[in-house]
């Protein structure tokens, strides 16, 4: 068996020698799986996804050829000769992999404390900086917007079968006119380290360092400017909810975090919320990369939605779900069709959207692939994005579908058992 003498970082020397390695052992074993595919356009392509094949399997399928690889000795007489050909096919994949494949296995998840509300937030918050309103894609939700009142202030009212709530903006303009997108960002990586933390007396404390470190940060003096901007957008905001099935416990009109508080020379980071808030904002878990909150703004919430809408949504056998791309557009904030003037839609939605696609799938190193068809702005807001995810997300959407259809079970076994018998 072709086998692995050297780290592979120790290969660029001579690149020939990558083809002797496990690792490129296993690269042939996912082309041959592949190649059956081949003529079968729509599933070949998501296979590519899934495995991030795109770029490596035309090299190898140019290369195989016209050259045997097909036995350890062809492989070692192949590396011996070390033709132009081979050396240039071996350094590229050499590359690709510490780049992509490794990236990809590398990649770790957080815990994150999710709930509807937090979805929601961000969306709102997304729309709100842009000057819309957000209206959510599921269904059985409505969304009412009030209109400032003499003080200036605004109610946001969200509401499904189960709960409502309400956000309540103080001075709305003088808010979002202060609003950052890393608000968000800040209100996930609290709720990450409070579930972590186990939420000692309902609050999460962290180092400014470990913030920087997770948000991909280089100034401290920038990232304590953004801190406080971005702890006042989060306390600013009150909030009621009413629980309609008890998910939890009811409350009315408090603020999203109570209390928080910075120290600049230690860098200490103290955010608080009241019990019953902190219960609603944490009512289920999901995965959350490590990767996300190095993003930018538009990639940052494109990748939130579709973590989001990857726990809800069932995978197909290639571990794939589809999204609408109308959806993603409007819960990033992106202008709709409707509201781009002079018909500049390139560079006011698809533009921006393809550049948040192109930023996760390099920053990702293939835990989340992205594929979609189009040809103008009518096939592109009317298309449907397929999305596959990794070994790791797929395996605990499919550990949360068993617990679902075990809890569907017992609740109809007990319906069942209060049934009276007939006399």
């Amino acid at each position: 068996m072709p086998k692995q003498s050297e780290p592979i970082g120790d290969l660029h020397e001579a690149p020939q020698r990558f083809l002797e390695t496990d690792e490129f052992q296993e690269m042939l074993q996912t082309y041959a799986k592949l190649s059956p595919m081949a003529g079968e356009k729509k599933t070949f392509e998501s296979q590519l996804a899934q495995y991030d094949f795109q770029r490596i399997y035309p090299l190898l399928d140019l290369y195989l050829k016209s050259h045997d690889l097909t036995t350890p000795e062809k492989i070692s007489q192949t590396v011996q000769e070390a033709a132009p050909d081979t050396v240039s096919l071996a350094s590229t994949l050499l590359d690709l992999y510490e780049t992509t494949l490794a990236a990809h296995i590398e990649t770790e998840y957080d815990l994150l404390g999710n709930s509807p509300a937090t979805y929601f937030i961000c969306g709102v918050w997304a729309n709100m900086k842009r000057g819309r309103e957000f209206h959510p894609a599921s269904n059985g939700i409505t969304v009412t917007y009030s209109d400032p009142d003499a003080y200036g202030n605004q109610n946001i009212r969200y509401r499904n079968k189960d709960y409502e709530m309400t956000l309540i903006f103080e001075a709305v303009q003088e808010y979002t006119r202060n609003l950052s997108w890393t608000a968000h960002r800040l209100l996930v990586y609290t709720l990450m380290k409070g579930n972590t933390q186990n939420w000692r007396d309902n609050a999460v404390t962290f180092n400014i360092t470990e913030y920087m470190d997770w948000a991909g940060l280089k100034s401290r003096d920038a990232a304590y400017r953004q801190l406080k901007k971005d702890v006042q957008s989060i306390t600013g905001v009150k909030l009621t909810a009413e629980s309609f099935k008890k998910y939890f416990e009811s409350f009315y009109t408090t603020h999203l975090a109570t209390e928080a508080a910075i120290k600049k020379y230690t860098g200490e980071v103290r955010i608080a919320f009241a019990e019953n808030v902190r219960h609603f904002l944490t009512q289920y878990y999901q995965l959350i990369p490590d990767w996300m909150g190095h993003l930018s703004e538009n990639a940052y919430r494109m990748a939130f939605y579709l973590f989001y809408r990857a726990r809800k949504a069932p995978l197909s056998g290639e571990n794939t779900f589809t999204v609408r791309v109308e959806d993603i557009v409007k819960y990033i904030g992106l202008p709709t069709k409707e509201e781009v003037k002079n018909r500049n839609y390139d560079e006011a939605i698809m533009r921006p959207f393809n550049k948040a696609v192109e930023e996760i799938e390099s920053i990702s190193g293939g835990s989340l692939q992205m594929s979609f068809e189009y040809d103008n702005i009518n096939t592109f807001m009317a298309g449907q994005m397929t999305v596959g995810v990794d070994d790791t997300m797929t395996d605990y959407i499919q550990k949360l579908e068993k617990t679902k259809a075990t809890r569907q079970l017992e609740s109809r076994n007990k319906r069942r058992r209060k049934t009276p018998e007939p006399s």
